[in-house]
Parts: structure tokens; sequence; C-alpha cells
């Protein structure tokens, strides 16, 4: 599929975003998919980036940074949510391979996860201050990144549906509104990150 639109000259995406590997695969598994788009994107001047994601290669951030640290060339989306939530953490203890991560990254998915869980239930609740201002410290940095090289910037604000929306027991309604939270989270980006 990437070839096929990667080829077609009809087709101008501003960028591919990878669902890339298996967190089972090994390094090599792995290496020669990023090598594959690594040399796709070159071709056609169109950015590939391989997604923070749970069961993908770059599932957890100490994981990631072997392939930060290994290829040069590797293109990151931040969906920084899963690595707090395969850490368990806020990543305090990983602050070194976030910054090796961030100057990689060409897009962000904005959603905000926790130490046990991908998505807070809404940003907006007090109890999720310390997540939101976590992952806003990292994606102020990649603007920052990307503003001092004159670099576009993609980002999507992505808080899912059940079952990433929590839920109530029995059923299975969500404790908050989906639609609600992104609008939010637009307005707080654009707010932030627009002149």
């Amino acid at each position: 599929m990437i070839s096929a639109a990667a080829g077609n000259s009809s087709v101008k995406p501003l960028y591919i975003n990878c669902h890339s590997g298996k967190d089972y695969f090994s390094f090599e598994e792995n290496k020669a998919f990023i090598d594959y788009t690594t040399a796709l994107s070159k071709k056609t001047g169109i950015r590939i980036s391989h997604e923070t994601h749970r069961s993908r290669m770059l599932f957890a951030a100490s994981v990631a940074r072997q392939y930060i640290e290994q290829i040069p060339d590797l293109r990151i989306t931040l969906d920084a949510s899963h690595w707090c939530n395969v850490s368990e953490s806020l990543l305090q203890d990983q602050q070194s391979t976030m910054d090796l991560a961030l100057p990689r990254v060409d897009h962000v998915h904005a959603r905000i996860g926790h130490a046990q869980g991908p998505q807070v239930s809404d940003p907006r609740a007090p109890e999720w201050a310390e997540a939101v201002e976590a992952h806003f410290a990292w994606w102020d940095k990649v603007v920052q990144l990307k503003t001092a090289k004159g670099e576009p910037l993609t980002v999507l604000t992505e808080f899912g549906p059940p079952n990433y929306m929590p839920t109530l027991p029995y059923t299975r309604q969500p404790v908050a509104d989906q639609w609600a939270v992104n609008v939010h989270m637009m307005h707080l980006l654009r707010e932030r990150y627009t002149s």
C-alpha cells in the first residue's frame, strides 16, 4: 500500500504514519522495514514516520532507544501515551531517551496517557493535571525544535472511543464526551502553538 500511494503522482500526502513492525519481531526484522520506508521517503519526498504505539516496534521508550541510537534516519510519530502506559510512569526516569526521541518527531498524536493507561478519561479534569503537563512539555519541545529548523509539524488530536475511553461498568457508557475532549484539545493546541 505504501509503494502504491507513493508511486502515484496524483497523490500528494503530507506524510505517511506507519504502525510499524511488531513488538515480538527481531531488531533486524523491524530495521528492514525502517530501511525500506527511509529509502521510499527519500525517493518520493514524502515524510514517513513510525508510531510509538503498543504492540509495535517502538512500543516502549527503552526499546525505541535502541532503534534511535542505531538508525540515524529513523523518523517518529510521537504518541507518548503508549510509552507512559507501558512503563507505568510519566517517563520521569527516561528523560535521556525522550531527549533522543523528540528531535526525530515529525508528527504528534495528541492523546494524553498515564501510568495505568493510554488515555486519561478527560484532560480537563484536575486529577489528570500532572499527565497533561508532562505531555505538553514533550510537545512544547517538539514544536520548539521544529520551529528552530523551519520544518513542518503535524498534530492529530486522538482521544479515542471505548475502549480507549474508559466506560461505566455494565452500561459501557463513556465517562466523557469523546467529541468534546478532542475539540478541547484542538483549541488548546491551536492557542498554544499558532501565532
